[in-house]
């Protein structure tokens, strides 16, 4: 990172308590502007960033960083959201965002190791002890990115809770309507997650792997063991976790059609995991569960992550299938290879951008031959549907 800034090109000054930047929320807080009716004046920017979750945050911190004028647009999650784990890889490159101190902040807790019943019926242990990064984290998703978005504001970041409804491309950069008013930029990020706003608005093309569905609960975590547990069955495969302020999380990752029918009959849910040879134990709710909820958790990938004057990180560029533990990991390398890039592409290399989508897809051959060995590996049920559908996906490969 170049300590010495080249001059902003844009129409603010990128100090902290200066100009557009010294706004404040009604909360206090330095580099907000509140949410509301209320329009924000027109504004140029170097780089205007979409989406204020995980990637989203952290890239237009690293930006903001190197001294290009940056606008992170977007509203951070909420809710519940399911396999919210960070494996200890994340710790060097968490040191090298300087955000290691996040984790505490969040309240993560330890990972002490994983109980895995998936190609046979024994309950096998694994732990991080041999692992040179030590234990990894199960996360407060919601509470880590709040984290991260206040990181990025306390740096001077200008960020604006609004939607993006509108993006138009200029003769000259962009023109991204929110409903907090029209902002241009010479260059947009697209950090919106699965969603992919950019790649809607421009039409790009996307690959998307055999369509995954997690189903979801949560309850009080009667159980107080930090570890991971997964177990396959017939329809899928289980997870469960603790999560930070005592709750637990049961999640099943199955196809779309019998995830639609989870949803309008919950007891088949609750059925299933009470099925579990393994897991049920673990799921002892002191309380009940919470209602059900669904999300898509299926790979895929844009066909490349950048243009000429864009580029996406996070979930919006590379999705991993939870089985692969990279989500959150991966949202958190390709924000800072994707900052070098978009920094590069600002002083007049235009190869970096290039150079950063072929990183990614070599991240992502490497995730396909790991996560199709472990499909293919799990053979107690070769008839079942959704395992042959795996099974049928690797032998295309």
């Amino acid at each position: 990172m170049d300590p010495h800034p080249a001059p902003a090109r844009s129409g603010f000054h990128r100090q902290p308590g200066a100009g557009p930047l010294a706004a404040r929320s009604r909360l206090g807080k330095p580099g907000a502007l509140p949410p509301g009716p209320e329009p924000v004046p027109a504004l140029r920017v170097d780089v205007l960033v979409i989406g204020a979750g995980t990637a989203g945050a952290v890239i237009a911190r690293q930006l903001h960083r190197a001294g290009l004028a940056t606008l992170l647009v977007g509203r951070p999650g909420a809710g519940l959201r399911p396999g919210e784990s960070l494996p200890g890889a994340a710790r060097p490159l968490l040191r090298d965002l300087g955000l290691l101190s996040v984790l505490d902040h969040s309240a993560a807790l330890p990972n002490l190791g994983n109980l895995v019943s998936w190609d046979s019926d024994t309950l096998q242990p694994t732990d991080f002890i041999q692992d040179p990064h030590g234990l990894g984290w199960h996360l407060d998703r919601p509470r880590f990115d709040a984290c991260l978005l206040e990181a990025a504001r306390s740096d001077g970041v200008l960020h604006i809770e609004a939607q993006v409804n509108r993006v138009q491309r200029l003769s000259e950069g962009w023109r991204v309507g929110t409903q907090a008013g029209d902002f241009s930029a010479g260059f947009v990020v697209d950090a919106s997650g699965r969603h992919g706003v950019l790649r809607r608005r421009l039409g790009l093309a996307r690959i998307c792997d055999t369509p995954l569905v997690a189903v979801y609960a949560s309850a009080r975590d009667a159980h107080e063991d930090h570890r991971t547990v997964l177990e396959a069955t017939p329809e899928g495969w289980w997870y469960s976790a603790c999560l930070p302020g005592g709750r637990r999380i049961a999640v099943l990752h199955t196809d779309a059609g019998n995830a639609s029918r989870l949803i309008h009959t919950p007891s088949l849910w609750h059925q299933g995991l009470a099925g579990t040879r393994y897991l049920q134990h673990w799921c002892r709710a002191s309380e009940g569960w919470s209602p059900l909820s669904a999300t898509g958790a299926g790979g895929g990938a844009l066909c490349t992550a950048q243009g000429p004057d864009w580029l996406a990180v996070g979930d919006a560029a590379l999705a991993f299938d939870p089985l692969s533990s990279q989500g959150i990991f991966n949202a958190l390398y390709t924000a800072l290879r994707g900052a070098q890039a978009v920094v590069a592409h600002h002083r007049g290399d235009q190869l970096g951008a290039q150079a950063y989508s072929g990183q990614l897809h070599q991240v992502r051959e490497h995730y396909l031959r790991r996560v199709r060995y472990y499909y293919q590996a799990q053979t107690r049920w070769p008839q079942a549907h959704f395992w042959r559908l795996r099974r049928n996906e690797a032998l295309r490969a």
